[in-house]
């Protein structure tokens, strides 16, 4: 019993990201999320890139009034041009030098919707990374609605890519979820 256990965990936790990375929902939100990618290997600015329009594309389409960019400042200045090219005003465009990880981000993307008294987001990642990111989304609190990339670089769900999302989503479920407090409130 323990070891049919023990092997459902992964299979359930792969079975997760593979189907998260095929939502892709438009529910109306009041913000649009552009988590930074992480870079392993590489340049992540065309990951980027793809994110950033594929968030462009969401605002065109009424899912949010503002895109929130998350990462470090100094690429501020290009990640508002690639949203400007996309048709995004700047004043819809708030950047925020947020944490080295999905959890640092997402507590301070949370304390940011909790002071503004929003709830909802439009994550947009890659497909790969969805599941984890709703699932840390949703312990802070936030009603996370995920629009991951279904094109470009970033958004093929590589064996290795997938192995390491499933590693890191059994962490979370395991370790991470615990430690975390609710940040934004559930509305009334």
């Amino acid at each position: 019993m323990l070891v049919a256990l023990l092997l459902l965990v992964p299979v359930g936790a792969a079975m997760q990201v593979v189907l998260s990375a095929h939502l892709d929902d438009r529910t109306q939100t009041q913000a649009i999320v552009v988590l930074e990618p992480a870079q392993y290997w590489g340049d992540p600015r065309p990951v980027l890139r793809a994110r950033l329009e594929h968030a462009a594309q969401l605002y065109d389409e009424g899912v949010a009034p503002v895109v929130i960019v998350t990462g470090p400042q100094r690429r501020a200045q290009d990640d508002r041009r690639i949203l400007q090219q996309g048709g995004v005003p700047d004043r819809d465009i708030v950047s925020f030098d947020t944490g080295a990880d999905t959890v640092g981000t997402l507590r301070i993307i949370a304390g940011v919707m909790r002071d503004l008294g929003w709830s909802s987001a439009t994550i947009v990642t890659d497909g790969a990374h969805a599941a984890r990111a709703a699932a840390t989304a949703s312990a802070l609190g936030i009603d996370a609605h995920l629009s991951p990339t279904a094109t470009g670089p970033g958004a093929s769900l590589t064996s290795e890519y997938v192995g390491r999302e499933v590693a890191a989503l059994i962490r979370h479920h395991a370790l991470t979820r615990w430690s975390l407090q609710q940040v934004v409130p559930t509305p009334a």
